[in-house]
């Protein structure tokens, strides 16, 4: 049933998420820019019935030291926008969310290209709202730094209100195509834009046709104090690394925050991270996690941690606890996620947090270990559903689909089959109603 089905989006990095899959005998996902991978991979997810893929996307290179990159594969991204559009050419009903920044884009031009490509799909694109990804990017647009976490979530509000306000341009039933008379569209049901506001000024009308969704669906990630109120009052799917009792809190407040703003429970679903090493057995996953942290280069756990949190580990004793590390300009949902590890419920050392922290949401586990924990996860409240981010690229997927799924099928917690056409619908999301009522035209 469609009530207990637990929603999983999948989000595929080129190499993979665990930095030394791309090393893996016989591996797939190195070759990252042959689209045949990424087009059996979108296929392979939509065999499993999952709900989307959620492709991320930087404007600069994978956040690892400089010194570290050329072991790593974190070095290729495809544009997310180029990337869902081909996928949807090649697949007929999982969603497709793309990952587009409004630090880097005008809203008419991005409206336009998220219009487009829910036209193309039949109703399955998504967008991931992000403002940067960090200082880097905007040293690619000519621009000093990044401005303050303040601002940029200030811009992003903004910056969705045109977007809506330009998919809103055209009523559903605008076009009336009556040959006889000569009338290709109503104009009592073309909308000007004519948005001035504190950040952005966009005349219009838009020259796309109201997107099949109403709205693509919007999906956030905000884990700051702005970012939460942009995702509780905008976002539709929130994307959070946060798991356990700490997933729970997020949850429990950007739900608040969505409720205060007169927003209905179904509205929002939370999506937390799962980062599954699957085996048929438990000794078989164990042995493969075994085998990526063996061959991790020995100074790449130290660099992703760095990267994390945003600062230098060398000054800090191996065998004390990090200190309190106040704020910083990194992804905050990450951060959290390392600073909430412990072990055996204490504050762990800088050495145990190097060798021990496996990173949000990893599960290492046969089948029913991984359904075990999603199921707890779930019913706990910690999130709604799932992001899938793939310890290994695509082998990790198949595992999940072949393995994960049939198990959760069997306890009736998966669909077997799409029940809708849109991504809305495979999420039980209502299709936003037209800002311009009938009753106001003029």
């Amino acid at each position: 049933m469609m009530s207990q089905h637990i929603p999983v989006c999948v989000m595929p990095h080129a190499g993979g998420w665990h930095q030394a899959s791309w090393r893996r005998p016989n591996t797939k996902g190195n070759d990252i820019w042959n689209f045949d991978m990424w087009r059996d991979l979108a296929r392979t997810a939509e065999r499993g019935k999952l709900d989307a893929i959620f492709m991320a996307d930087n404007q600069s290179l994978w956040p690892v030291p400089e010194h570290l990159r050329h072991h790593t594969a974190k070095v290729g991204v495809w544009d997310a926008l180029i990337l869902t559009t081909a996928m949807a050419t090649a697949t007929e009903k999982i969603g497709l969310v793309a990952t587009a920044h409004t630090e880097f884009h005008q809203p008419y031009e991005l409206a336009r290209q998220l219009a487009c490509i829910d036209h193309l799909s039949n109703g399955r694109a998504g967008w991931n709202i992000v403002t940067s990804a960090g200082p880097q990017d905007t040293k690619n647009f000519s621009d000093a730094g990044q401005i303050s976490t303040e601002l940029r979530y200030e811009k992003a509000a903004e910056f969705v209100d045109v977007v809506k306000k330009l998919w809103d341009s055209w009523e559903d039933d605008a076009y009336i195509l009556d040959q006889e008379a000569g009338i290709f569209f109503d104009p009592a049901k073309l909308h000007p834009t004519n948005f001035a506001g504190k950040h952005y000024y966009v005349e219009g009308p838009f020259n796309v046709m109201r997107p099949p969704q109403g709205y693509p669906v919007l999906a956030q990630a905000g884990s700051s104090g702005p970012g939460r109120q942009l995702a509780a009052t905008t976002g539709e799917i929130l994307f959070s690394p946060l798991g356990g009792a700490v997933g729970k809190a997020y949850r429990d407040d950007v739900l608040r925050i969505a409720a205060e703003a007169g927003r209905e429970p179904g509205d929002v679903k939370v999506l937390s991270q799962i980062t599954p090493v699957i085996g048929r057995t438990d000794e078989e996953a164990q042995e493969k996690w075994d085998w990526l942290q063996e061959h991790l280069h020995p100074e790449i756990s130290r660099g992703v941690l760095e990267a994390a949190l945003g600062i230098d580990l060398s000054p800090y004793p191996l065998d004390e606890p990090l200190p309190d590390l106040g704020a910083t300009d990194r992804i905050q949902g990450y951060r959290d996620a390392v600073l909430s590890y412990t072990v055996d419920g204490r504050k762990p050392t800088l050495r145990e947090l190097l060798t021990g922290f496996k990173g949000p949401g990893t599960v290492v586990g046969s089948p029913a270990t991984i359904a075990d924990y999603m199921e707890a996860e779930v019913e706990n409240g910690a999130g709604d559903g799932f992001v899938l981010c793939l310890q290994g690229c695509p082998e990790e997927l198949e595992d999940f689909v072949d393995l994960v799924v049939p198990e959760l099928q069997r306890r009736g917690r998966f669909r077997a089959e799409y029940e809708a056409d849109t991504l809305r619908g495979h999420l039980g999301f209502a299709r936003p109603s037209n800002q311009f009522p009938a009753a106001a035209r003029v």
